[in-house]
């Protein structure tokens, strides 16, 4: 009977069994089931068990080795990538400090940048491998008190005076020693919008109302301006002052004396932004507009007269035939010695 007792705990110290009536862990323990426990049991598998009240246990990799008598799993080869190891961190002072055996068995991947542990908390390592203090990101509403003084969520320094530190500190003010309370300033916030933005047009903080003309809509709106399809930019504020749209519009031209002019259809495609002071077009040409939202006209560029030859307003050169001079010079032309007459503005 002894010889029995003595081989079942020599067996419970190198196995570990799932059995109908009980459990034989891999450190020895045994735990016997109750009648209800015993009851329950279905099915006793490689990898788990099930019950008959639908529940199941999964073994883990140590327990299901060891229930099946199979050999112990090959551990990959620890390949050391820096002072952190699988069995211990080498210090920067020299110190060692050793893992225990459960820090030992939880480490699973050591590799140049982090740790993969078994527990699923990974460990991230700095650019001398080792390991980052874990860290908790601070919120935007948080302030920095330390022994000296404080930041604010703001960012906002304060320094403490000599002999004064904090006595409490919570989320929007801190406490000196002194009794003097420092209330924590918070980033302004931008003011929304006072404008009235519809479908069919905008009412400024002013009061102003913009009515959008027919097949404009609102692109893009912001607290002092919105954006127009048409590209025209509408901007408001509290003096009663917008962009006020011009005579140049995508789609034609409304002249002084009234009359309209009408863009082609490749006319008004070719408008890509039209500005206060200019017009951005789609085929790189820029127009620029005078005071009045019209386009400005190009001055006319004044012809170079020469003793070879000369160059015309529009910029033609023209070179003077072997022998021929210049008799007679006017502000539009000349009068060669050949007798020909020439037009310098074509």
């Amino acid at each position: 009977m002894k010889l029995l007792v003595a081989l079942c705990l020599m067996a419970a110290g190198v196995s570990a069994q799932y059995g109908q009536s009980g459990i034989v862990f891999p450190d020895g323990r045994l735990k016997q089931f109750t009648r209800e426990e015993a009851d329950n049991v279905a099915e006793i598998g490689e990898s788990g068990v099930v019950f008959k009240d639908g529940s199941h246990k999964q073994f883990d990799m140590e327990f299901a080795t060891l229930h099946n008598n199979l050999p112990a799993p090959a551990r990959p080869e620890p390949v050391a990538f820096g002072p952190y190891s699988y069995t211990g961190i080498v210090m920067p002072d020299g110190n060692n400090r050793q893992f225990t055996h459960d820090e030992h068995t939880n480490i699973l991947v050591v590799g140049p940048s982090g740790v993969v542990t078994a527990d699923g908390k990974n460990l991230q390592l700095d650019q001398e491998g080792l390991p980052l203090p874990l860290r908790r990101k601070r919120g935007a509403s948080e302030a920095v008190v330390g022994e000296s003084g404080i930041i604010t969520p703001s960012g906002q320094l304060i320094q403490l005076p000599p002999g004064v530190s904090v006595v409490a500190a919570g989320p929007s003010a801190a406490l000196l020693s002194t009794g003097k309370g420092i209330q924590y300033d918070r980033k302004k916030r931008a003011a929304p919008s006072k404008a009235v933005v519809g479908d069919g047009g905008i009412i400024t903080p002013g009061g102003v109302q913009f009515q959008l003309p027919h097949g404009v809509y609102i692109v893009s709106k912001g607290p002092s301006a919105a954006l127009l399809s048409n590209g025209e930019a509408v901007q408001y504020d509290e003096k009663k002052k917008y962009v006020k749209p011009g005579p140049y519009g995508a789609t034609g031209i409304v002249m002084p004396d009234g009359k309209n002019v009408q863009f082609t259809h490749d006319q008004s495609a070719n408008v890509a932004v039209v500005g206060p002071s200019g017009v951005v077009m789609v085929d790189g040409r820029n127009v620029q507009l005078n005071d009045e939202g019209l386009p400005s006209r190009k001055k006319r560029s004044k012809p170079v007269v020469g003793d070879s030859g000369y160059i015309t307003a529009s910029g033609r050169p023209v070179q003077f035939p072997h022998g021929v001079t210049i008799l007679i010079a006017g502000d539009t032309g000349l009068l060669l010695s050949n007798g020909e007459a020439v037009q310098l503005y074509e």
